[in-house]
């Protein structure tokens, strides 16, 4: 019989151990799939603000930051170069936090977090013109992160046949039970055809994103 170290005992207990934790956590983070259904868009002249007291970030890099009506704590989305200023192909994308509910820091996102409710990852293009994004809870949203200069990006997403740049978007939280689940996205959005701003109402259902 092969004896077992100690040391290989405790880093497979420790591991079988994250393993439950993340089949714990997960559904109460988001469930597969939800469903996103448009109510209205709206458009203006200027940027509406849903909370002008709250900060807002302007990180170098940044293409889309998410507020939720909990607390103004932020989820900022950055683009990633290289020294030249080009997208780094491997992983031109990054989410993290920014703290604001505390002293403005940032913070990486939680394992969790991360794959079940506020990462994005990509994948180029066929074409090579830029690459697919995908956000953990909302696939369907399918934006694409295209490269306009050096050290320049923007995340386009495609809404009724008409292609809109991402500004931001406002999560509205039900907290009435223990857990609080998304029931409603507000997409700001910059339609350069019109000069105007665009705010998307999405409703969340069928597969509630959970915070």
């Amino acid at each position: 019989m092969i004896g077992l170290s100690p040391y290989w005992l405790l880093r497979q207990a420790l591991l079988l151990g994250c393993i439950l934790l993340l089949c714990t956590m997960a559904p109460h983070v988001a469930s597969a799939d939800p469903s996103l259904d448009l109510i209205e868009s709206k458009e203006t002249k200027r940027l509406p603000v849903v909370q002008p007291k709250w900060p807002r970030p302007n990180d170098a890099g940044q293409v889309f930051y998410i507020q939720r009506s909990m607390n103004p704590n932020t989820v900022v989305y950055r683009a990633r170069y290289d020294a030249s200023g080009d997208l780094i192909s491997s992983r031109p994308l990054d989410a993290y936090w920014r703290r604001y509910a505390e002293e403005g820091q940032t913070r990486r996102l939680k394992v969790v977090e991360r794959l079940f409710a506020y990462g994005i990852s990509a994948r180029a293009l066929r074409s090579g013109e830029g690459f697919a994004a995908r956000f953990a809870a909302l696939p369907k949203l399918a934006p694409e992160l295209r490269q306009e200069a050096p050290f320049k990006s923007a995340l386009w997403v495609r809404i009724q046949g008409r292609e809109y740049r991402l500004i931001y978007g406002y999560l509205d939280l039900d907290e009435s039970g223990l857990i609080a689940k998304v029931v409603r996205l507000r997409l700001f959005t910059f339609d350069p055809k019109k000069d105007a701003y665009v705010t998307h109402m999405i409703s969340v259902s069928g597969g509630d994103i959970r915070q």
